[in-house]
């Protein structure tokens, strides 16, 4: 786990310094070699210091929000390259609009944000390449399994796909292969071992494995290891005494007050909002499309209570307010509709549904309930996910809003 953390960790503070150095060749090119100035180079180092210091936070954050920190991305492959290209356009268009919407600072630097956005590209691009091919290639932690269940293959092809997490599979033994991992520890082939199996199954397993401990091994098991590297629980280990234990330790009653409070507050300031647009978005609609001016449907909530979810109608419908998907989906919508469904202001009569807690402004979106009972039978306990409130941390809560604010932006609303 340290080893993940430290890697994120020099990722963080090498990209921080990037930035920085970035900065400073601007200035140096700009009043050194391009002007030869050197007393404005002098005073515009404290000028540029403290709003780009500003805008290197939230390109961290950005950055933080789009993956680029996440160790499964980090691959020298087409898809994070252009990750990487497509969200330091979004730090550039934050950065633009930082010194030209808001008049605090003194300077608005046209030239210098041009020259330090393509040098921090250029460092950064070299640089994630080589701390990609690094973290591929880099002293790798020798694991052993011991056991026999399909998660363990599962586990041996993911981290034979991912060697940028930093373990190398040293082999896959039975757990009355004693004489095998003797090898392979006399080897040096692994210091860490995971285990499917209960130790006081096997005298001389749980004697090898103590005696591997005392000198220095990592022990760990199976589902935990899963969960670490994948950030996924196994399957196979979700039964009623697993609910009974997570679901009780579950409980964040800080984080819910805080939430809901913000729940609250969310959806009176976006009603009072919905209430300003309510008569052009009825007018629009009854001219695109006369009929019902909401689109009501069931959805299930928590403890499977059902509720009414509502929204602007975007579909074409009789007087009568019947939907008949007689067409494809983007057929059937009016041209209101689509405007209301890309820009999202067909979900504003949610915010009702919010106020009575019925819903989150962050969380997964309610089912039906025909799908809820479709996904029961297909999914052993998926009712189970309706037994507790949606939501981790005020952390991920933030990284989820700012990927809203990119779709929001980027008009790729459904």
């Amino acid at each position: 786990m340290w080893r993940k953390r430290l890697k994120i960790f020099l990722l963080v503070v090498s990209d921080f310094v990037i930035f920085y150095v970035a900065l400073g060749l601007t200035l140096l090119i700009r009043y050194a070699v391009i002007e030869r100035d050197f007393s404005t180079l002098l005073n515009s180092v404290p000028l540029h210091l403290v709003p780009f210091s500003i805008i290197f936070a939230f390109w961290l954050i950005i950055f933080w929000t789009a993956g680029l920190y996440d160790l499964l991305k980090l691959k020298n492959e087409e898809f994070f390259y252009k990750n990487l290209i497509i969200t330091f356009g979004v730090n550039a268009a934050i950065a633009i609009s930082f010194f030209y919407f808001i008049p605090y600072f003194i300077i608005t630097p046209k030239i210098n944000l041009f020259i330090d956005l393509v040098l921090t590209v250029a460092i950064l691009y070299y640089w994630r390449q080589y701390f990609n091919k690094w973290a591929t290639k880099a002293l790798k932690i020798g694991v052993v399994f011991i056991g026999a269940s399909p998660e363990i293959l599962e586990l041996k092809e993911f981290l034979n796909n991912n060697p940028q997490l930093g373990y190398r599979v040293a082999g896959i033994l039975a757990p009355d292969n004693s004489s095998e991992l003797e090898n392979l520890w006399r080897d040096k082939r692994f210091s860490l071992i995971i285990s499917a199996e209960q130790f006081d199954h096997s005298k001389k397993l749980s004697y090898l494995l103590f005696r591997y401990f005392k000198q220095g091994a990592a022990i760990n098991d199976l589902d935990k290891f899963y969960e670490l590297t994948t950030d996924r629980v196994p399957i196979s280990i979700i039964q009623e005494a697993w609910f009974l234990e997570n679901i009780g330790q579950s409980k964040k009653n800080l984080y819910e007050i805080v939430k809901r409070i913000i729940d609250i507050i969310g959806s009176i300031i976006l009603g009072t909002i919905a209430l300003l647009i309510f008569p052009f978005a009825v007018l629009a609609i009854e001219i695109s499309n006369p009929g019902p001016i909401f689109f009501r449907r069931h959805r299930v909530g928590k403890n499977g209570k059902i509720f009414t979810l509502t929204k602007f109608r975007s579909l074409s419908s009789d007087k009568s307010g019947k939907y008949e998907m007689r067409k494809p989906l983007k057929e059937e919508m009016t041209f209101v509709g689509r405007f209301l469904r890309k820009t999202h202001i067909d979900e504003l009569p949610q915010v009702w549904n919010i106020l009575l807690g019925q819903m989150s402004f962050i969380g997964p979106r309610p089912e039906k309930p025909e799908l809820v009972e479709k996904l029961s039978e297909e999914i052993p306990f998926y009712e189970m996910r309706h037994l507790i409130k949606p939501g981790r941390s005020i952390f991920l809560d933030f990284s989820i809003i700012l990927k809203t604010i990119k779709i929001l932006l980027s008009g790729n609303g459904k």
